[in-house]
């Protein structure tokens, strides 16, 4: 039985491409080439506004959308199957077909899009709730994220039994790895991606920064930086602090492209990702740590971290919450260099048994390879649009009944004021003389 033809929609650039992307384009590359060696057909989707401008490949430029006309992008390309990396770019479709459709949330977009202040809660959680209402399959990174989705996919009329939809596909790279190559002298501490206000990375690095310095070793390499192509609306990216940028321990430079980093992580130490304990962090899979651990790079972690699990049982960082004992693991590295030599061993041996594909992809391979559509149930939107309906068509036929019985009230009035007139002329009769005089003859 032949393979169902692809089309895999993206709003962000391939780290292939050579330029600086975001988490959003390195996995949709890594479900790109994977679905490739597998033998899917695939055709990429990729948005317009990310690739204007910009040298592609001419595969990449086949299919570019405008959200507002993806029906017929869908449509011209005609796959069998939809793959959007992240919900979103799906919620701009409004024709109903008979193609399957599936999305790759990687992380909790809503609670990212509720910390940089876009948009109000409830609307985005609408928004998602009517995206997955049409969906056939969703992909998740991890177990917090699988849960997560659960509640909103409820909401959206997705049954108890149909949980094997919900695919786990781990963020994974290919094999080979990247191979060790030797280190710097000096201590080299890697702290680097998107710099999201959430992260709050400012405050610690500077605090670090002055710390190596004070103990006279030691460096942090930093690549930080915004988007490098959206330029999203709100208050998403954090202004990271001038001192940083001419601090004697700190090189500091921007986002750069996929082959040059990689070549940069396999020449630092270690990595530290101290972001703080909040739920968006607590559910996300980091996907600037998986990368770490791929090119050999142990890394330290906080146990509020779905990672810190992996990384613990592993032995491929340290899992660490507490400042000072941080501060102290850095002293220690210092005098004992042999200790990154063992863990990046473990981050290498995590990296290749839980975070590559094939293997990692298994979950939407087999579901790719007989993909059909879900059977629907109305949405909680749907249901709740039924009930309001209902109330209206209620409240309707209530204001009917008034109409009525102010009709019938009116009309009771009159009667009323007619009998009130007759009685009032009655009385009036009864005062007059030829009235009491008749009352006396007849009896």
């Amino acid at each position: 039985m032949a393979l169902p033809k692809i089309l895999l929609v993206t709003s962000e650039l391939l780290p292939e491409f050579g330029l600086p992307t975001a988490g959003g384009g390195v996995r949709a590359q890594q479900l790109y080439r994977s679905l490739v060696e597998a033998g899917f057909p695939v055709e990429l989707a990729l948005a317009r506004q990310t690739a204007e401008g910009k040298d592609l490949p001419e595969w990449a430029r086949r299919y570019l959308y405008r959200p507002e006309f993806l029906d017929g992008l869908v449509e011209q390309a005609a796959p069998d199957v939809v793959l959007s990396e992240g919900w979103e770019p799906l919620s701009h479709l409004r024709m109903a077909d008979n193609r399957v459709y599936v999305a790759d949330c990687p992380g909790p977009l809503v609670l990212e899009n509720h910390h940089r202040k876009l948009g109000d809660l409830r609307a985005n959680t609408h928004h998602k709730v009517q995206t997955l209402a049409r969906l056939d399959a969703v992909l998740c990174p991890n177990r917090p994220m699988r849960f997560y989705l659960a509640g909103y996919l409820t909401l959206a009329g997705w049954s108890p039994e149909q949980t094997d939809r919900i695919a786990q596909v781990p963020i994974s790279f290919p094999e080979p790895m990247p191979p060790p190559t030797p280190k710097e002298s000096d201590l080299t501490v890697f702290v680097g991606g998107i710099s999201w206000a959430w992260h709050r990375a400012s405050p610690w690095l500077l605090r670090l920064a002055d710390e190596l310095e004070k103990g006279g070793f030691g460096k942090l390499r930093v690549r930080l930086g915004k988007h490098p192509h959206h330029n999203l609306e709100g208050t998403p990216f954090e202004d990271l602090d001038p001192r940083l940028k001419d601090h004697p321990r700190v090189a500091m430079e921007g986002l750069t492209s996929w082959d040059v980093l990689v070549e940069e992580l396999r020449s630092v130490h270690l990595a530290v990702e101290w972001s703080p304990s909040h739920l968006e962090r607590e559910i996300a899979s980091t996907l600037r740590i998986v990368t770490c651990l791929w090119c050999g790079l142990p890394v330290v972690v906080r146990p509020h971290l779905d990672l810190a699990r992996e990384v613990e049982e592993y032995d491929a960082g340290w899992v660490v919450d507490v400042w000072e004992d941080l501060l102290e693991l850095l002293r220690g590295l210092k005098a004992h260099p042999e200790w990154i030599e063992r863990k990046s061993n473990n981050a290498r041996r995590l990296a290749k048994e839980r975070h590559t594909w094939p293997v990692g992809h298994s979950e939407l391979l087999s579901f790719l390879e007989n993909a059909t559509p879900r059977e629907k149930s109305p949405s909680f939107l749907a249901h709740a649009t039924d009930v309001f309906r209902k109330q209206e068509e209620e409240l309707e036929r209530m204001r009917a009944e008034r109409v009525h019985l102010d009709e019938e009230f009116e009309r009771m009035r009159g009667s009323l004021e007619i009998c009130q007139q007759d009685a009032d002329a009655y009385r009036s009769l009864r005062q007059r003389l030829p009235y009491r005089i008749w009352k006396k003859i007849i009896g």
